[in-house]
């Protein structure tokens, strides 16, 4: 029997429901939960947001969630743009033959590639050279110069382009030199329209502040802690516990204190991964970390970086009782989360090509 669109509507909320409610059952009857220590993360000092993870009670007063996303941030490959050194925010370039090269020297990469650690979601920028490196990364294009790739051995990952991943929107910088500055930008941008009969130039491209930026990668991060509580619970616990009421006296399907780890690629833009890494972990930065000419944490062409994400609850959340309402506010969307750094701005799967990546911002 095939339901139609609004009662399949009805049952995934229903199933989405019932798994927030065995979460904190079970999160409420495990003794052996991990639970995070007091931690205050610095934010960037040009922005005015505040990390989702800011500030963590004590020992006593909070307690990490079983599950746990791990955050593969991996830049586009090398664009024209880059080359020529101009500014490309939600511009376009296409890539380059060396960044095509150097795209699929990651592409053999089990670790990067998908095949051998497997990708619980895989997502992109919408713009196309963050999709078109994706898709050669993820095995998803033939590849023209290799007389072994056939149609049939292409990948069957599931590839999301997100908008939300997109690089900030710059403005008037857009499409010229780095070197120029906002105001000399806007100058040239106004004086190329006085001289463009179409007026084309006249319309101003968006600037985008950082918090705008912050906004949008904490509307994503939000939707995947959601789908990652309604998996977790729909496919173990569900499974193992049964019944709610014999929730109370079993343990968590994880009770190895352990975390399941929710493995998402994120192909996407140097300045949104930048401002990701600030945002999210500035404090666990280390203090030689590689800048650019222009003092900025360098991110470099398709080089990785892995950010953990953990949601955890503060224990007197919901005035200590338990009831659906609170339950849905404290793990449902805007969950309060807390981010570890695992690994920044690699290029090891790039083997002897690390070394020549172009330090582009």
């Amino acid at each position: 029997m095939v339901a139609d669109g609004t009662s399949m509507k009805t049952i995934r909320q229903l199933i989405f429901i019932t798994s927030i409610y065995l979460f904190n059952i079970v999160m409420a009857s495990d003794d052996t939960s991990t639970q995070v220590e007091a931690e205050i993360v610095e934010t960037v000092p040009s922005s005015s947001a505040q990390p989702n993870q800011k500030f963590i009670p004590s020992t006593t007063e909070a307690t990490l969630s079983p599950f746990l996303l791990r955050l593969h941030l991996i830049r586009h490959g090398e664009t024209e743009a880059n080359v020529q050194n101009l500014v490309l925010g939600q511009g376009d370039s296409p890539l380059t033959e060396r960044g095509l090269a150097v795209a699929r020297i990651a592409a053999a990469d089990n670790n990067i590639n998908g095949k051998g650690l497997k990708y619980w979601r895989t997502y992109c920028s919408d713009l196309y050279r963050a999709h078109r490196t994706a898709r050669i990364v993820l095995g998803l294009e033939m590849d023209r110069h290799d007389d072994r790739c056939e149609e049939d051995n292409l990948s069957e990952v599931d590839l999301i382009v997100d908008a939300r991943l997109r690089e900030l929107a710059k403005g008037a910088r857009e499409g010229f030199d780095k070197s120029l500055t906002y105001d000399e930008a806007t100058a040239a941008r106004l004086d190329r329209a006085q001289n463009d009969q179409s007026k084309s130039e006249m319309q101003m491209p968006i600037l985008e502040s950082i918090d705008d930026a912050w906004d949008r990668v904490q509307s994503w991060i939000d939707s995947l802690i959601e789908e990652a509580i309604a998996d977790y619970y729909t496919s173990q616990s569900l499974r193992e516990l049964g019944s709610a009421e014999e929730c109370n006296s079993k343990k968590s399907p994880n009770s190895s204190n352990t975390p399941k780890i929710y493995d998402v690629f994120a192909l996407s833009h140097s300045a949104l991964i930048r401002t990701m890494i600030h945002q999210m972990v500035d404090s666990q930065l280390p203090p030689d970390y590689l800048r650019t000419n222009e003092g900025s944490l360098r991110i470099p062409n398709l080089s990785r970086t892995i950010i953990d994400v953990q949601p955890y609850r503060n224990n007197n959340d919901g005035g200590g009782g338990h009831n659906r309402n609170n339950d849905e506010k404290i793990w449902g969307i805007k969950s309060k989360w807390t981010a570890s750094l695992v690994e920044l701005t690699d290029v090891s799967h790039l083997g002897e090509n690390a070394s020549h990546v172009p330090p582009y911002l």
